[in-house]
């Protein structure tokens, strides 16, 4: 059977349009599965509460005590869950996550929306003071844990301490962006472009992005999700994380958090 030249040319045409569009597509369908990554091998519980000024770290059977001791007069409480789906221990794979080496990294700090903080606070839907809180905390913490290992590949090549720390912050301040949740965004992480071995990516889920939890996973090496159903909460989970990964601010800069085990 004999197929004419335009009939092959059509086909073609139609392999060569399709491709790229498949490819979008199934790029987008791999970012909304990795918010939706099925069970996970291991779950954590914490209760974050704000009470007079400062944030506790509970766990929740701590915090059913202090409850019937009784809290203060406008204290918060937001319950947390960790997600493991690296390691089973959800907070290890936070650890490995955000202290591990990359050669770059990427905070998404929210959907475009968020931008609407600057102009239009009244059209973003969720809480503009938090969100920035939230969103300069998470971009501040994860600078300053990329900022140390580059500090220590410096010291390891002979740098002094001065030398190493002007290399660290150098090599920080050309490694890092800050991106919005824009459906390229999406695209980048669904195909593996960011959050991966070599680019960690910190996405910022809340209100304004459809946020379905208040929980925190990494669904693969080098991408954590924090997402939070307010930004009030994602406020709380950014302490949660902090805590967990032994990550202190310097003297007043950074959120008070206090540990009470009971």
């Amino acid at each position: 059977m004999r197929v004419n030249k335009k009939t092959v040319a059509i086909i073609i045409a139609i392999v060569v349009f399709l491709s790229p569009v498949a490819y979008v597509v199934n790029a987008y369908s791999g970012f909304n599965a990795l918010l939706s990554p099925g069970k996970p091998k291991g779950e954590s519980n914490y209760v974050v509460v704000y009470s007079n000024g400062q944030f506790y770290v509970l766990s929740p059977e701590d915090y059913q005590k202090l409850v019937k001791e009784g809290l203060p007069p406008g204290s918060k409480a937001f319950n947390i869950t960790l997600k493991s789906y690296i390691t089973g221990s959800p907070e290890v794979d936070l650890n490995l996550t955000l202290r591990g080496f990359y050669e770059r990294f990427t905070v998404v700090i929210g959907s475009p929306s968020v931008q609407e903080c600057k102009t239009n606070p009244m059209a973003y839907p969720g809480d503009c003071h938090m969100r920035t809180a939230v969103a300069t905390e998470v971009s501040a913490m994860v600078s300053s844990l990329f900022s140390i290992n580059y500090y220590l590949k410096a010291k390891a090549m002979g740098y002094d301490n001065v030398s190493a720390k002007k290399y660290a912050y150098e090599q920080t301040q050309l490694r890092h962006d800050i991106a919005y949740l824009s459906f390229w965004t999406k695209i980048d992480i669904g195909r593996g472009a960011l959050g991966n071995e070599k680019t960690l990516a910190v996405l910022i889920i809340g209100p304004a992005e459809g946020a379905k939890c208040n929980c925190v996973y990494a669904p693969r090496k080098g991408l954590l999700i924090i997402e939070g159903m307010t930004d009030e909460t994602l406020r709380a989970e950014a302490v949660l994380i902090e805590h967990l990964i032994g990550f202190n601010w310097p003297e007043g800069e950074g959120t008070q958090q206090v540990e009470v085990t009971g």
